[in-house]
This record gives structure tokens, C-alpha cells and sequence, in this order.
């Protein structure tokens, strides 16, 4: 018994020895370096000579004399004779290639936004491919002085515009799109009360900011952040303007190039179009858009956090200081956009009071000797499920009249159809742009048992009690608002006389 706790006791203590020495060894044992300044280093290390001129010369070497910690991406002398033969080296490029932060290689895996002293943040990546610097490869790291590190790049690094910057330099359209969103708000928190009026209601010294309503949707792109980013993949001005020039001419509408699509189109359906489908949260890399199958799409998540599919290639990543940029391998802008029949929902003409009562909406222009109230009427098989309706008294043969804009058009030729009830009705003139487009009697329905035919030869045959009519739509001269008046004319000879319109759509011809 004896014998084993002797045997215990002596292996006890040659733990304690062993353990000793490794905490000896971690903790106690100076690391060579770890009395040298770096700036020594830098200067003993004869690759980066050009650099550690460029640092005296700027006064940098100030900044080793105190004990604060730097981390320093000193480019070799090859790199600086690369870089000088078409640029020049200045304060904005040096403060780029240091830190105030201490950086070890082994404790980031993956990506790491830096701050530099530029005010500016680099990205430095260790993946299996090595470690980079933005997309400069790291050849040397070196051990830990006293008051920092230093590691080598065989390239100079640039300071890297933010997403802001990046745009202003590659779409000036988009750059413009982004500064029309800037409102002038009043910060309520700064600004301070000092009084009354004479209704009781606080007056304040008020404080103005700018508020960017681009910015607030979707990312800050003028600001930098360390752990925030984004990812925009919006066409070059290059690719832009040419795929509206394919655009235009593919519409036949007398639009030659890009400088003929309205700038007005273009801030409300193409541009919130691109954005809504190109920016997303963090740095998406670009196999993450890539088409799975020839048949399959992408879907991701926007930054909206809506679900969009990728139909497109994203090329030429850039890095910025706050995300990444794309320009698309090929861009066409998509025909839905411009192409595809537009559809206005009679219902909109109308506002809901409550209680069941509607009102014509402010900007609907109604002349009548009767008033009728309009109502909305909901109806399953209708489109978005209701329809517009006023109901006249019997053998009403008063004035009435609705006037009203549609949504912009493009300057061309438009199948006008109308998709109406088979029942209620009377005569009416359709006018456009104050032109004569049409005249229709309802009771055209009952002869031909609800068959109407269209001005393309074509027939309507009812869907339950709806039908459609149409006429052509051409006097529309530029791009903007089509002025559509219904005037009724009497009362035709079906047994309900009044006004019903499910839509209108426009069809390009």
C-alpha cells in the first residue's frame, strides 16, 4: 500500500515539474522580436527600402516613437516601381497601408474588413488560396515586435472608393437617381423648443439635416462601416446606355437612341427595377448567382428581404470600402418593362369613405345633372376581384361625364381594351387626349349574344356576365399621361343604364 502511494506521490510531482516548464516556456519565455520597434525592422529589411523612404519623407517615422501599435502592409520595391510608372505616391496612398489595429493572419479566417488610417477600411482575406490584402496577395508576414507587425505585398493597394464613390464614377444616371432622393427633415431631437403660438402648439428652433430616402430603403452607400456592407450589381454607363439604345429602336416608336427614353421612365420603372433586383446585404460572391442547371434560376433574398429570381450574370467585381460592386455580363433591359400590356384598375378612381361609401378621387373630373355616388363592388372572377360601378335611374338621359389619367405611356400605337359588364349600360363616346375614339351601345351585347368584335377582326366572347370592346389608341404624341373622358350619351335599350368598367389595359401594337 505503501509502494502505491509513493509511486502516486512521485508522479504527482513530475506532473507539477512538466506543467511548470510548459507555463515557463508559453508565458515567461521571450519571443525575440518582442523587444525590437518595427520601425527598426522595416528599416533593416532592405525589399522595402522604397517604402521606408516614402515614410520618412511624409514624417511617418513619428509614429514608432510612441507605444501605440501599428499594423503596416508595406509594399516591396518592385511594387513601388510598378506603381510609379502611372501614378504617384502621396499621404492618401501610406495612410492606406497601415492600421492602428494589431492583426494576426491566424485569427481571421475568411473575410475581415481593417480600418486604416485613410479612414478607409481594406479587406483582408486568409482562405485556402492564401492571404490578400483587397486582391493583393500577402508574400511575408513577419513576427510580432514590440509595437507591431508588418506585412509584405508585391503590389501597391489602393484606397478603395465606397459604393457612393464607385457609382458617381461608372453611372452618373444612377448617381443622379441616388441625389433626387435627398429631403430636408427637421431633427426633432436637436432641435430645441422655445415658445408657444398662439394656438398652443410648440414652436421650435428647429435643425435641418438631409435625409435620403435612397439611403434609408436600401444601404447608406456614402458611409463606411466596419461589419456593414453590401453588395450593388447595377450596368456600367457604357452597358446602360446601349441597352436603352436596343431598347428604343426595338419599340418602333421614332426613339433612335438612349438619349430618347424619358428620364422620367427610367427613375420610375427601370431604375427601381435594377435596385430592387441587384442590392443585397453583405459581400455576395459571385458564385452565389450562378445558375444552377441551363433550366434553373437563382432565387435569393434582396436586401429589401424580398425574394427575387437572378436572370442575369454579374461581372466585373469590384471591391469598395463598403461592399462590393458588379456590373452584368450582358444587359438588355427586360421587354416586360416597356413591352408588356399595362393595366389600370377602374376601382382606383374611387376612394373608400367607410360605411360602404365611395367618392370619386380628387384628381377624377365628373360632370353630371344627377349625382350619382360611384361604388366598388367586389366580385369574384372580376380582376383584382371588384369593379367600379354608378347605377342610373331608368330612362336616365342627363348629362354624365368622367374624366381621368392613366398611368405614362410611350408615344405609340395601343390596343385600348375595356373590360365591362354585359348588363348595365347605355351609350357612350370614348375621348382621348380630347380625340374621338370610340362610340359604344351596350345594347350591341344583346343582338349579337354578348359576342362584341374587336377592331383587330378578333371576337370577345363573355366570361360569365363581362365582355370586353376596344378601339385603337394613336394620338399619343410623347411620353406622359393619356387623358381618357367616358361621356354618357343616353340610355341604350338593356334594362339597367349606368357606368361599369372592371379595367382598362393597353396593349403596345
Amino acid at each position: 500500500m505503501d509502494s502505491k502511494i509513493g509511486i502516486a506521490g512521485l508522479i504527482f510531482v513530475l506532473v507539477l515539474v512538466g506543467c511548470k516548464k510548459d507555463w515557463d516556456e508559453h508565458y515567461n519565455t521571450m519571443v525575440p522580436t518582442s523587444n525590437v520597434n518595427v520601425w527598426d525592422a522595416l528599416q533593416k529589411d532592405e525589399s522595402l527600402s522604397s517604402f521606408v523612404n516614402y515614410l520618412k519623407e511624409y514624417k511617418y517615422d513619428t509614429l514608432f516613437l510612441t507605444n501605440n501599435t501599428y499594423t503596416i502592409f508595406a509594399p516591396d520595391n518592385e511594387a513601388f516601381t510598378e506603381f510609379l510608372a502611372s501614378r504617384s505616391v502621396n499621404k492618401a496612398v501610406l495612410d492606406y497601408h497601415i492600421s492602428t489595429f494589431f492583426i494576426q493572419s491566424g485569427a481571421i479566417q475568411g473575410n475581415r474588413k481593417i480600418q486604416t488610417l485613410a479612414e478607409k477600411f481594406a479587406l483582408f482575406v486568409n482562405d485556402p488560396l492564401g492571404i490578400f490584402l483587397d486582391d493583393v496577395p500577402i508574400e511575408f508576414e513577419s513576427p510580432l515586435y514590440k509595437n507591431g507587425k508588418y506585412f509584405k505585398l508585391n503590389k501597391v493597394a489602393l484606397p478603395k472608393p465606397n459604393l457612393y464613390e464607385y457609382i458617381s464614377a461608372t453611372n452618373p444616371v444612377l448617381k443622379r437617381y441616388i441625389d433626387s432622393q435627398d429631403s430636408i427633415i427637421v431633427d426633432k431631437e436637436l432641435s430645441r423648443p422655445i415658445g408657444f403660438d398662439e394656438y398652443g402648439n410648440t414652436i421650435y428652433d428647429t435643425v435641418a439635416i438631409i435625409y435620403n430616402e435612397f439611403e434609408e430603403e436600401f444601404f447608406p452607400v456614402k458611409e463606411e462601416f466596419r461589419y456593414q456592407t453590401a453588395t450593388i450589381v447595377f450596368p456600367k454607363e457604357e452597358n446602360y446606355n446601349n441597352a436603352l439604345t436596343n431598347m428604343a429602336i426595338s419599340m418602333n416608336c421614332g426613339y433612335n437612341d438612349y438619349k430618347d427614353i424619358p428620364m422620367e421612365w427610367q427613375d420610375e420603372i427601370l431604375i427601381p427595377y435594377l435596385l430592387e433586383h441587384g442590392i443585397f446585404e453583405n459581400m455576395v460572391e459571385q458564385e452565389e448567382f450562378l445558375e444552377e442547371t441551363v433550366k434553373d434560376t437563382v432565387k435569393m433574398k434582396n436586401i429589401l428581404g424580398d425574394s427575387i429570381v437572378i436572370d442575369y450574370v454579374p461581372a466585373e467585381k469590384t471591391i469598395c470600402s463598403n461592399g462590393y460592386a458588379y456590373n452584368y455580363q450582358d444587359f438588355e433591359v427586360p421587354d416586360t418593362l416597356y413591352a408588356a400590356p399595362t393595366r389600370m384598375e377602374a376601382e382606383v378612381l374611387t376612394r373608400d369613405a367607410g360605411g360602404n361609401r365611395y367618392f370619386w378621387n380628387d384628381d377624377v373630373t365628373v360632370i353630371n345633372d344627377v349625382s350619382y355616388s360611384p361604388f366598388q363592388e367586389f366580385i369574384s372572377g372580376a380582376s383584382n376581384d371588384s369593379i367600379l360601378k354608378v347605377n342610373f335611374t331608368k330612362g336616365y338621359k342627363g348629362r354624365f361625364s368622367v374624366e381621368f389619367n392613366v398611368d405614362n405611356l410611350f408615344p405609340r400605337k395601343y390596343l385600348m381594351v375595356f373590360r365591362t359588364h354585359m348588363y348595365v349600360g347605355g351609350v357612350y363616346e370614348i375621348y382621348v387626349n380630347d380625340v374621338l375614339v370610340k362610340t359604344m351601345d351596350y345594347y350591341e351585347y344583346v343582338p349579337n349574344r354578348g359576342v362584341i368584335y374587336s377592331v383587330t377582326g378578333k371576337r370577345y366572347l363573355p366570361q360569365g356576365s363581362y365582355n370586353k370592346f376596344d378601339c385603337w389608341l394613336e394620338n399619343l404624341t410623347e411620353y406622359g399621361k393619356a387623358k381618357i373622358r367616358i361621356v354618357y350619351t343616353g340610355p341604350s335599350t338593356v334594362l339597367y343604364n349606368g357606368l361599369v368598367l372592371d379595367y382598362i389595359e393597353f396593349i403596345p401594337n
